[in-house]
């Protein structure tokens, strides 16, 4: 019963956080991220303004909980062994171009984020990482190595730490670049040149 009870508690608060996410992100697309107050937000959500709050500390977590959920989905997809997606090495890549793949659709929020004056240290902080990639590429680099697809000599913390620059960087240039082209080829491409170094074949 108690089990019961609590698997009911986490679902309304799963159900809480998802309405305020997609309230912000709907005000953010329609007034602009600094003309978004949190009382508008949770209004819109239908909520208390207080419960703001017990999810989301700041209106810049929001816009972390974008990468994290994203992040998070895919890299789920990304490590069942039942997807199709291969080796560890191919895992890796597509996670990174899935991910590309999916801010492209949301472009103009992308941009936002980074237009909004958040710091690139703070998109990539808090707990879950934010937009950061590299918890999930350092996991998926050290099973390439124990499968021999990368050299076991190389840091995978490093390497991931790298993979997550180039990822970053890519993701930035492409939010300010005045001429539209597909992030996941741009990144895919970058990516396969870093890897072409630190593969065993």
């Amino acid at each position: 019963m108690t089990q019961q009870i609590n698997g009911k508690r986490e679902t309304a608060k799963y159900e809480r956080r998802e309405r305020l996410y997609e309230a912000a992100l709907a005000l953010f697309r329609a007034q602009g991220y600094e003309g978004t107050t949190v009382d508008q937000i949770t209004r819109q959500a239908g909520l208390a303004k207080g419960t703001f709050f017990n999810y989301f500390p700041t209106k810049d977590a929001v816009l972390r909980y974008l990468g994290t959920r994203e992040i998070g989905r895919l890299g789920m997809m990304a490590m069942s062994t039942s997807n199709g997606f291969g080796s560890s090495l191919g895992k890796l890549k597509r996670l990174l171009g899935a991910l590309a793949s999916s801010l492209e659709k949301d472009r103009d929020l992308v941009s936002l984020i980074f237009r909004s004056g958040i710091s690139v240290p703070d998109l990539l902080a808090g707990d879950a990482g934010g937009f950061s990639v590299q918890p999930m590429a350092s996991l998926l680099i050290r099973q390439a190595q124990r499968t021999g697809e990368i050299n076991a000599q190389l840091e995978p913390d490093m390497l991931a730490a790298a993979l997550d620059a180039l990822y970053l960087q890519q993701l930035v240039r492409w939010c300010e670049s005045p001429k539209s082209y597909s992030l996941e080829e741009r990144l895919t491409g970058m990516v396969d040149l870093l890897l072409l170094g630190i593969t065993t074949q």
